[in-house]
């Protein structure tokens, strides 16, 4: 046996160790494709023997030695840029993982996250190497399933001894999948995984570490926000972004791509400081925000459908349209002010301020308008067809916005 032999014997050897002892972070450590033990594990073997040999002539004699030896394989190929080689290899490091974790109770989770994640980047990369090379993908849907396997045995664990359990897994893995998931464009699977986490008998999510809360109610506020079921997704987000850490910053950024349309649809535009802190929601939604608030409608139309491609690509652009209704009912109570607060207004000067505002509309147009104001309580009063009059409220013809009832699309989430 060469030297290299030997010092693999090692790494393995620990990888045994550490499994009877129950060291949650030493194992997770020892298992990682970038840990600086992997990387001097596979130095030492190289320098001893001048070659990888060691590492495929060594056979497996149990299902950790099967673990350690097809990672340090995976981690071999990954060095070289070999990434299909290593993600096979990976796959049957997880495999094997799966096996052994089935006699696992919780200290085993971490090294369940460390190899899932490792699966899910080599995939990716595996992907990426096969289509620059014309064949065909489809290792990002493979190691998808094979995650899914773990988050499975997480959710369903029947270990008597809640404190023990690989149900506090359920979440950490669920947060996984979803962005694999979301990468897929398989949002069918994230609901379908939502309603099997609620449909499970697991503690409840707040009994779980922040991070895992704060990254599963962003997903869950995204997937309700794309559905248009905005007080959930309002809800869910909210939590994310007051519970995120401080120093998350791209993290809050995605939560506010979100969650600043529903709070322009309240009438709630993104505040100064906001703006200047996170330069893309000043950049997506500024400028939208500005003429919003100035009831400038053409202004608002043009903007609209400058950034239209933008919005669509990020799922935002329904939503960021109903803040249309807002810069109407602005462009509205301007007319109102202009006209010196009376209790009736002509249809007619109505039409006249949406000429004004680079938006034309005739008097039927704008009549079918403040049916949809005065619905939606924006304006308090009535219409007179017959004189082509509105009729305000003396008290408060124009409520503030945000004291008006949400959107009918507000509704429960997922």
């Amino acid at each position: 046996m060469g030297l290299g032999y030997k010092k693999l014997e090692n790494g393995i050897n620990k990888f045994r160790c550490v499994n009877g002892t129950k060291n949650a972070q030493e194992m997770m450590r020892s298992i990682r494709i970038h840990d600086a033990y992997t990387a001097r594990i596979l130095d030492e073997v190289w320098e001893e023997d001048g070659s990888w040999d060691a590492l495929y002539k060594r056979k497996a004699k149990s299902g950790l030695d099967e673990v350690s030896l097809a990672h340090f394989q995976a981690a071999a190929c990954y060095r070289q840029s070999n990434f299909l080689a290593a993600y096979n290899h990976q796959l049957t490091s997880y495999n094997a993982f799966l096996r052994v974790f089935l006699e696992m109770t919780r200290w085993g989770v971490h090294t369940l996250f460390a190899i899932s994640k490792d699966l899910s980047e080599i995939a990716l990369r595996a992907d990426m190497q096969l289509r620059a090379a014309g064949a065909p993908t489809g290792k990002m849907e493979e190691a998808t399933r094979a995650i899914n396997q773990g988050f499975s045995m997480c959710m369903t664990d029947r270990e008597p001894v809640l404190n023990q359990s690989r149900k506090w897994g359920t979440y950490h893995m669920a947060n996984l999948l979803f962005g694999l998931y979301l990468r897929l464009h398989a949002y069918n699977l994230c609901v379908s995984m939502i309603r099997a986490i609620r449909a499970s008998e697991l503690p409840p999510l707040e009994a779980f570490p922040m991070s895992d809360q704060v990254t599963f109610r962003f997903y869950r506020g995204m997937l309700s926000f794309r559905s248009e079921k905005y007080h959930a997704a309002k809800e869910d987000l909210l939590f994310a972004l007051e519970h995120c850490h401080r120093s998350a910053y791209s993290n809050k950024t995605r939560i506010l791509i979100y969650l600043a349309p529903m709070l322009m649809m309240e009438g709630r535009m993104p505040h100064s400081r906001i703006l200047r802190r996170y330069p893309v929601i000043k950049a997506l939604y500024g400028d939208i925000a500005q003429a919003a608030k100035a009831g400038n409608i053409g202004r608002f139309a043009a903007l609209m459908a400058e950034k239209e491609q933008q919005l669509m690509d990020l799922g935002v652009f329904l939503a960021v349209e109903h803040v249309h209704k807002i810069a109407v009912r602005q462009l509205l109570y301007k007319v109102y002010l202009i006209d010196g607060k009376p209790s009736r207004i002509s249809f007619e000067r109505f039409a006249q301020g949406f000429t004004a505002a680079g938006l034309p509309m005739d008097v039927a147009g704008v009549e079918c308008v403040l049916v949809d104001m005065v619905f939606v309580g924006y304006i308090k009063g009535y219409l007179a067809h017959e004189h082509g009059m509105a009729v305000l409220s003396k008290q408060v013809p124009f409520p503030p916005i945000t004291s008006c009832p949400a959107p009918t699309s507000l509704s429960n989430g997922i």
